[in-house]
């Protein structure tokens, strides 16, 4: 972030003019998303701006005494201006300090603001749907005219009858001229990047996108903050050569959100690291386990498959839930594939997190122990289960006698979880 110095100074330019129903959108529409400082300092350099006869040079301290905050406070404020495209910032630093040039850009229009997914979503997330719906209300108007109405009004040429071989048309005044320009927002996107990746894993031809795919793409991946890659690979998902139009973009909006669900996934809220030192095969599987995650790993265990939606919602809860750590849940799911025929039921998993959870079970090696003496326990049970059943038909055979309950030993933990190599290689 730039911050601003007592000492430094800056003029201001306007980019568009700002009319009435611009401050109205400012304060309406805008102000919920960057805030009272930076409205309030919108409108103080628009201000100065138009009591200026000419380009008049201030002192940052100058605007400091103005609007009471301190030069942190202004700063923050500018950046929020910047960053929705109602201002752009210049500088040049000399031996004097450093000459700033503030460009003010006039708001969205109400209609631009509400098409904008961007603009839109921060709204809603600022204030509310029922509240944004409100103000979009409010900006409506109807259009609609009635069959039985035919429009008789009169046309340029029908009133004026211009005489365009008349040198007064032929006049240029220069392009400099200020009019209603709204500010681009700045967005990090890499078309080139987001080109090779949809040409490296499809066979989608670019110029099956239009120009309005693409800034509806471009605004989605900024607001999710999903990078060229991550929105390449949906758009290959949710392209449709079958139908017109080929991108459902409401489907694009719904796998960005849920990309933004489980990236909660790569989290590791208590992932409490085994105490094992040592390149065993169980301490190598144990770092495995600890540092892969958990989408991935259910990926391998899939033979390199991606997992569903369902498999992927389900390692969301076990880390929202449950605020397990990659390890922990990679060590629930290993055991639940094994177990459940190479099916991640969440009811499983939630039964088994919350048997390790209730046990203050934190870490990798702890809970495989753990489910190293569930396996024996349940081994145990239906031994005996079997046997009385044999007992009480023939009445000839002696219980067979209970195993004592040990420690997790490499070459159980290599058998236990020796399925993960299987399944890498295609062999379950």
């Amino acid at each position: 972030m730039t911050y601003l110095l007592n000492s430094d100074f800056y003029e201001i330019r306007l980019a568009s003019i700002v009319s009435n129903v611009d401050k109205d959108v400012l304060v309406e529409l805008y102000q919920p998303i960057i805030g009272a400082n930076a409205t309030i300092l919108y409108l103080t350099l628009l201000k100065q701006k138009r009591h200026e006869g000419e380009d008049i040079t201030y002192a940052v301290q100058d605007l400091i005494n103005l609007m009471q905050l301190d030069p942190n406070a202004i700063a923050a404020a500018r950046h929020f201006l910047e960053a929705v495209g109602l201002m752009r910032s210049y500088e040049k630093t000399s031996d004097s300090g450093t000459y700033i040039i503030f460009v003010l850009y006039a708001p969205k229009s109400p209609k631009d603001f509400f098409d904008d997914v961007l603009f839109k979503g921060l709204l809603i997330q600022s204030i509310g749907e029922k509240q944004a719906k409100r103000l979009a209300f409010a900006y409506k108007v109807n259009l609609f005219i009635e069959d039985d109405f035919k429009e008789v009004s009169a046309s340029f040429v029908d009133v004026f009858h211009p005489d365009y071989d008349d040198p007064s048309f032929r006049k240029n005044f220069g392009d400099d001229i200020v009019g209603h320009d709204a500010g681009r927002v700045q967005i990090k996107f890499n078309y080139d990047l987001f080109f090779k990746y949809i040409s490296e894993n499809s066979q989608i031809k670019i110029t099956s996108f239009s120009k309005k795919d693409l800034k509806e793409i471009e605004r989605l991946a900024t607001l999710f903050g999903l990078d060229e890659k991550q929105m390449a690979l949906i758009v290959i998902d949710e392209y449709n050569p079958n139908d017109l139009p080929h991108l459902s973009f409401e489907r694009i909006k719904y796998r960005a959100e849920e990309e933004i669900k489980f990236k909660l996934i790569e989290v590791k809220p208590r992932n409490v690291k085994s105490d094992v030192k040592g390149d065993t095969v169980l301490q190598q599987k144990i770092k495995r386990m600890e540092e892969i995650a958990p989408s991935k790993y259910l990926s391998l265990l899939l033979n390199n498959t991606p997992p569903s939606m369902s498999d992927l919602n389900s390692l969301n809860k076990l880390s929202v839930g449950y605020k397990l750590g990659n390890g922990m849940i990679n060590v629930i799911v290993d055991y639940v594939m094994e177990k459940n025929h190479n099916v991640l039921s969440y009811t499983f998993c939630d039964k088994v997190a919350s048997i390790l959870v209730s046990k203050g079970v934190d870490n990798v090696l702890d809970a495989m122990n753990e489910l190293n003496k569930m396996n024996k326990a349940e081994k145990e049970k239906h031994e005996k289960t079997t046997y009385t059943k044999r007992s009480s038909n023939t009445q000839s055979e002696e219980a067979p006698k209970k195993k004592e309950v040990e420690e997790i030993s490499d070459e159980e933990m290599d058998e236990l979880f020796q399925s993960l190599e299987r399944k890498k290689g295609g062999k379950r």
